[in-house]
């Protein structure tokens, strides 16, 4: 008997230590928050040290509201449940509360044991939950930045909940669109489009959503200038108001319940879409503009107002460079930048090998931001001949544009300079020239002087020598030889060397 209780208490204690050490909890989520008379959904994921256990559960959910709900799932292995809870406005307040859930799991197939709980708070809120979505090109655009150059569409992105709400319960619903505080029509459809074409300007968008319940009846409307108490209670849907010369003043698509002149001028008419110059406070809509008086809300509907901020800005345009994209190796690259558009901007710069055609998907890791001014340079070095492609990426919130600019590095080769050809060879032209003619004026030269012999005959008598010694004829023979004139040199000598 004591070893059956050893064994009892072993495994009892074994199994409260792994209770301690196991990391079992529940995540608690949902889609709120909900418009009072709307519908939300809360989600519970179970874990066990970070996995799904395989166990069979029940949960347990319970508010805190006025009504204090509750709800006990049915025997299930799933670790996701859902719980999706109406709160009517007959019954119901807004105001901030709390859901609890609480897990217990199947032991032994006999025994339902605590797994876990967690609890969250949610808000049941008076209007509709929402925000005004901004496209552009049929694109969503996630921040406050529209572009100058296209058309502007502003839709209210409604919570799921409250839109399925007012859809099945309103008999109408009507967005009044203002900016800048200045009414611009109404729409049935949450959506409105215009044209920001102003870039460094900020408008402020507000959208005032009427939602209301009462019973649709068929009666028609006189068209007036002059507004006085009238009788009328509704107007049918689809009903086109006409002043006298033919021009469209309003259209009603859906049909609202009218109790007095303000509420005429609230639900039915709709001003010409261009008319901007009319302010929230002459046609009695609450909640649009903070400067404004509010009027109290009809209980008997639905509001909703979204606020949204929007900044004009130009789009980036007409990138040009300024530079010569033609360098030789370790020869510094320079270009100069420049674009149109509003900024601030940032840049990146992409370095490919070769060509690289642009996919306009392209990321860079580090990007240059906050420039005030759209022109900026590129400095680089490149050392080894080929062709390279600079990536320009260029973005100011609006647009984006990728600028592809080719790089062509050449090598140049060496070649002798042609003053190194031309000049010795001219020289040495010159030098042959030279010697040419030196040779040819010294064989001239010489070729006109002719030295003869002198030939003395002494032994031939001559009269007129002989009375002259041999001395003198000598002196006269040589005298007449080198006489002015002469070319030759006669030397003759006569007679005996003893004479």
């Amino acid at each position: 008997m004591q070893t059956i209780h050893f064994y009892c208490h072993l495994i009892w204690g074994v199994w409260c230590f792994l209770q301690v050490i196991a990391k079992d909890y529940v995540q608690l989520s949902h889609d709120g928050p909900v418009v009072l008379g709307g519908t939300i959904t809360f989600r519970a994921d179970v874990y066990r040290d970070g996995k799904r256990p395989k166990e069979t559960f029940i949960y347990i959910w319970n508010d805190n509201s006025l009504m204090k709900h509750k709800y006990e799932s049915k025997e299930t292995s799933n670790t996701t449940t859902f719980w999706s809870i109406n709160y009517p406005r007959e019954s119901n307040i807004p105001g901030n509360y709390t859901v609890e859930l609480e897990v217990k799991y199947l032991t032994y197939s006999i025994f339902w044991v605590f797994y876990t709980s967690a609890r969250i708070e949610f808000e049941i809120s008076e209007s509709l939950n929402g925000n005004v979505a901004i496209k552009q090109v049929n694109k969503t655009i996630a921040g406050e930045y529209v572009s100058s150059t296209n058309e502007t569409k502003l839709t209210i992105d409604l919570r799921k909940g409250d839109y399925n709400f007012i859809m099945q319960k309103a008999t109408a619903i009507l967005t009044y669109w203002f900016i800048d505080c200045k009414y611009y029509g109404q729409t049935n459809d949450f959506a409105f489009v215009y044209n920001f074409t102003s870039p460094g300007i900020t408008y402020e968008v507000g959208a005032l959503v009427i939602a209301s319940y009462d019973p649709p009846t068929t009666t028609t409307m006189a068209p007036t200038t002059t507004i006085a108490p009238v009788n009328v209670t509704t107007v049918a849907s689809n009903t086109t108001i006409t002043n006298s010369n033919g021009t469209l003043v309003a259209v009603i698509t859906l049909p609202i319940t009218i109790t007095s002149v303000k509420h005429l001028m609230k639900s039915t008419i709709a001003l010409p879409i261009n008319i901007s110059t009319i302010e929230p406070a002459n046609i009695s809509l609450p909640y649009i503009c903070s400067n404004t008086s509010l009027i109290p809300p009809d209980p008997k509907k639905t509001y909703g107002y979204f606020y949204k901020k929007i900044r004009v800005r130009a789009p980036v345009s007409n990138i040009s460079v300024e530079g010569t994209n033609w360098i030789q190796p370790w020869d510094m690259l320079s270009l100069n930048v420049t674009c149109k558009g509003s900024g601030p901007f940032s840049k990146c710069l992409q370095f490919h090998r070769g060509k690289y055609n642009a996919t306009g998907n392209e990321t860079c890791d580090y990007v240059d931001l906050n420039l005030h001014s759209c022109n900026f340079s590129i400095i680089h070095y490149f050392l080894e001949p080929g062709v390279y492609t600079i990536l320009i990426i260029l973005n100011n919130e609006v647009s984006t544009q990728i600028y592809p600019l080719t790089i062509n590095i050449y090598k140049v080769t060496t070649k002798p300079q042609l003053s190194v050809i031309v000049v010795p060879v001219s020289c040495s032209v010159v030098a042959v020239v030279l010697i040419v003619f030196g040779v040819a004026y010294y064989i001239q030269s010489r070729a006109r002087f002719t030295i003869e012999v002198a030939d003395f005959d002494f032994g031939q008598s001559n009269p007129e020598m002989e009375y002259k010694t041999f001395t003198e004829r000598l002196r006269d023979s040589f005298n007449n030889t080198v006489r002015p004139g002469s070319k030759q040199l006669n030397v003759r000598y006569y007679g005996s060397m003893n004479h």
